[in-house]
């Protein structure tokens, strides 16, 4: 509405509801050179506003996204996911939907190629929703903001740490958002208590990460144990496999930089570790990833001694007796004479550790 004498513009904005576009009646707009998903149907309506926002999210910050998600997939890979996965996907009614919905997700990297040349095709509408929901909701409560490699050596001088003896290949900017009450509350003690923040560095397996940036309490009710040496830090954290196609790399390691309120915090007799067990005590600030190839790894491990190399070898046969041991579970229970509870029990459990293995 423009006002008479020249008067300023003044904008009037509808607090209608958004509305959800059906595929029949998007489809008579769309010109001919965008593609939709087939799987689309009046039943099952594409959100229009969630497809732009995740197409937005990965063009502000593709590695930040990709970073994310592969902690994401890593709890919910994990036969732990139950402790691990928290906040649970509200789109998802179960763990096996959530896999059945990322057997569908393409590598986000090619996912963004396909949204900017209008192909929607991989886009269904449950793709989107857990995409929206990991990329875009979680993001009021914490989301990850890549650095620049030229960034790090700034980092290092502000935090007031010295420089790892390991570069890491990527270093994330926790950034946490209104609708995260726990950083909320360490706002308020850090400001209170100025003089006794401290930095320590907590190293561990990415599937723990997501509890412990997003969950009000820490994973599964633990104390954590930091240490004031990031190369320590660095050697708990045991190496695993990321996501295919990644950027973040194919074998992953991370550090995670922790600030906290020291308040008689328990700490080891060289003063070198200490352990915080009140979450609203500490903040994670940064995530250091250090991301490998397949070949990498393989020449790194070539270089240990022979004792090393025998026990990396002694843990990976762990774990195929592990598998082993999961589908004899399953086979005893499938005999009617020893179909008992107690069989049931382990051969469901021994069912989850084969499929998380396998996939």
């Amino acid at each position: 509405h423009q006002q008479k004498g020249g008067g300023s513009a003044t904008k009037i904005h509808s607090h209608l509801p958004s509305k959800q576009a059906g595929w029949r009646r998007f489809s008579t707009v769309l010109p001919h050179t965008v593609f939709m998903p087939l799987a689309v149907t009046a039943a099952t309506p594409l959100d229009l506003n969630s497809l732009y926002t995740v197409q937005r999210r990965l063009q502000d910050d593709l590695l930040g996204c990709e970073a994310m998600w592969t902690i994401f997939v890593a709890a919910s890979m994990s036969y732990r996911y139950r402790t691990r996965l928290r906040p649970f996907p509200r789109c998802c009614q179960s763990i096996d939907h959530i896999c059945q919905t990322l057997g569908e997700i393409p590598r986000l990297e090619f996912l963004h190629q396909q949204l900017l040349l209008c192909d929607y095709r991989g886009c269904t509408p449950k793709v989107i929703r857990l995409l929206s929901e990991v990329l875009v909701e979680q993001g009021k409560r914490v989301s990850l903001s890549s650095l620049r490699t030229c960034e790090f050596a700034e980092l290092y001088s502000n935090l007031g740490m010295p420089t790892p003896a390991r570069q890491p290949t990527q270093i994330f900017e926790v950034r946490t958002g209104h609708q995260n009450r726990r950083a909320e509350t360490y706002k308020l003690l850090r400001k209170q208590n100025k003089e006794a923040v401290r930095l320590g560095f907590y190293g561990c397996q990415l599937e723990k990460l997501y509890a412990l940036l997003n969950d009000d309490q820490l994973p599964e009710v633990e104390d954590l144990e930091l240490t004031s040496d990031v190369n320590e830090a660095l050697a708990n954290s045991k190496a695993q496999a990321g996501l295919g196609g990644s950027r973040c790399g194919s074998i992953l390691r991370c550090v995670a930089v922790v600030e906290f309120v020291f308040m008689g915090n328990e700490t080891s007799p060289d003063k070198k570790h200490v352990i915080v067990s009140q979450p609203e005590t500490m903040q994670v600030s940064y995530l250091m990833i250090y991301g490998q190839s397949c070949d990498d790894y393989e020449a790194e491990m070539r270089l240990l001694p022979q004792s090393g190399r025998k026990l990396m070898n002694w843990i990976g046969n762990f774990e195929q007796d592990a598998l082993s041991l999961g589908i004899s579970l399953l086979i005893v229970s499938s005999v009617s004479h020893f179909g008992g509870s107690f069989f049931r029990l382990f051969a469901r459990t021994g069912f989850h550790i084969l499929k998380r293995g396998l996939m």
